[in-house]
């Protein structure tokens, strides 16, 4: 599994970089065939308060995940980002095996 971090308007720590992609490796054990995820950290204000978003694009074979999540510091970001990322593998994941289950039954009804 690949990690590419972009933060277009700043330079993220290397500690940063770092917390991010010893989170998100733990993605791998709620699906096997992530190839790649893109973080990208963006700092915004709005209304005179500095906002952080993080913003995951997995790439799974088929169609990719996307997800956005928000807080007032990065590493907050990037775990709401995480949980979400979490919640919606483990879907994709059980999709998956009641399709293969279905498929499994018709053949041995036939």
């Amino acid at each position: 599994m690949k990690f590419r971090i972009e933060s277009p308007g700043f330079k993220p720590s290397p500690s940063l970089k770092e917390f991010a992609t010893q989170k998100l490796k733990s993605l791998d054990r709620f699906y096997k065939d992530i190839q790649e995820i893109e973080v990208t950290l963006l700092n915004d204000v709005k209304a005179g308060k500095e906002l952080v978003s993080c913003t995951l694009n997995i790439r799974i074979p088929g169609k990719d995940e996307y997800i956005k999540a928000g807080s007032y510091i990065f590493e907050d970001a990037i775990l709401k980002a995480m949980d979400a990322a979490k919640r919606r593998l483990h879907i994709r994941k059980t999709q998956l095996q009641l399709a293969n289950k279905k498929k499994k039954t018709s053949r041995m009804l036939v």
